[in-house]
């Protein structure tokens, strides 16, 4: 079936693709969600920016494809072979990709919020700056896999090897669960919570909305443009931090110490400043 053919039959709401050889194929920016394309054979296809969203793609062949960009979430991915895929920038939260093979394959800046990757191969996956809040890791193979600056929030890393991964500037919550006995401050993640101790921490570009930070130590810690719109630093100590560029509309800073601390350029809309008042509209 050729590319046209496929997009004409989806026009006229057939959904099942399944077990269909669209190897190489070209396909930009086209809406595909909902379909059917079980055991379908994409292997080096380009796929860039598509939706694919609530699709069933059990077994796929995605080697080597292109899906930079494309929308993935909720759908089924059991099984899939996904082995050097590209999937820069793509959305996949709440997607079913338990048993997967992604073993050298590139998410940077990925989103898997709340994604099922229960017995997945991640060994030697690119991870950088990706979002795992609240996803499913037990049982990955996380050989050499590339966690530096993720999201951790919430994740769950049970009965996995994490010693060879690397989780230099990853964040983590108190309700992200590691292997027994493993370290993450150690292996370079830090813990974002309630008094906790990021002073001289390089934060800056993380995206920390809504955080709890109330009574943490971040002094000297450098949080140039980061986001962190409606966070909690009551009672922090930010002196000296550099807020350069930074959100902090609608933050909550009474009672923290801004001593010495750089706020230009800053957004300080509807922040709620040291002493209580509540700053105006704009940047400082």
């Amino acid at each position: 079936m050729s590319p046209e053919e496929l997009l004409q039959k989806y026009a006229d709401g057939e959904r099942d693709f399944s077990a269909l050889d669209f190897a190489e194929v070209n396909l930009h920016e086209v809406n595909l969600s909902g379909a059917d394309f079980s055991d379908v054979d994409f292997a080096r296809a380009t796929l860039t920016h598509l939706n694919f969203g609530s699709c069933s793609l059990g077994g796929v062949n995605f080697v080597d494809a292109d899906l930079e960009g494309t929308n993935l979430c909720r759908a089924d991915l059991n099984t899939a072979d996904m082995i050097g895929a590209n999937l820069c920038g793509a959305a996949l939260s709440l997607a079913n990709l338990t048993g997967v093979d992604l073993s050298a394959a590139t998410l940077m800046m990925a989103k898997l919020l709340g994604a099922n990757l229960t017995g997945t191969n991640l060994m030697g996956a690119n991870f950088i700056g990706a979002n795992l809040m609240g996803a499913n890791l037990c049982g990955a193979n996380l050989s050499g896999t590339n966690l530096c600056a993720t999201y951790l929030y919430g994740a769950d890393f049970r009965e996995t090897d994490l010693d060879s991964a690397n989780l230099n500037r990853a964040l983590h919550s108190p309700k992200t669960q590691f292997p027994q006995g493993f370290d993450p401050l150690k292996a370079g993640s830090s813990l974002i919570a309630s008094g906790v101790d990021l002073s001289r921490a390089n934060l800056s570009g993380r995206k920390l909305p809504s955080v709890d930070l109330s009574n943490a130590n971040l002094s000297h810690a450098d949080l140039r443009k980061a986001d962190l719109g409606w966070a909690n630093l009551k009672g922090a100590n930010l002196q000296g931090t550099n807020f350069f560029q930074a959100n902090l509309s609608g933050a909550n800073l009474s009672g923290a110490n801004l001593k010495d601390a750089n706020l230009k350029s800053a957004n300080l809309s509807g922040t709620i400043l040291p002493d209580g008042i509540v700053h105006g509209a704009g940047t400082v």
